[in-house]
């Protein structure tokens, strides 16, 4: 009986290929590129309104397009531009899409000092751990 239980299981439960390091590193390197590209289109738009000398509208903007970039994506797709190039995203532990608010926490744990280090501790890195996600295989 116990093994009709594990069959039936194993088939029910999906199963998913964890991204690789070395696809972790290629979002990470991508999603700094385009969360910078973004930023710097939105000061160049702003170049002439006054706002973009006061240093505390500067931090101010930069939180919110770091916010905003990957909330925005994972939230509404479950990948950043990152993941889209590397084929891989983000889906909750048992396996089904993220939302916007498991997007907006992830953002928020990402602004942890030296998060990304948490990369070379082996597994999955603390915003995915403090948000029950993880990045896998993306199989379309």
């Amino acid at each position: 009986m116990a093994e009709q239980q594990d069959l039936l299981n194993e088939f029910l439960e999906p199963t998913y290929q964890y991204a690789s390091i070395g696809q972790r590193f290629a979002n990470y390197l991508i999603d700094v590129i385009a969360f910078y590209a973004i930023l710097f289109v939105i000061i160049f738009l702003l170049r002439d309104s006054g706002l973009v000398g006061s240093e505390g509208f500067q931090l101010f903007l930069i939180f919110i397009v770091f916010i905003g970039y990957y909330t925005l994506l994972e939230g509404g797709t479950g990948k950043s531009v990152g993941k889209m190039v590397s084929k891989t995203k983000v889906v909750q532990v048992d396996g089904t899409s993220i939302n916007f608010r498991k997007a907006f926490m992830r953002s928020l744990c990402r602004l942890v000092p030296f998060e990304f280090l948490s990369a070379f501790g082996g597994g999955s890195m603390l915003h995915d751990k403090w948000t029950d996600t993880m990045v896998v295989q993306d199989s379309n």
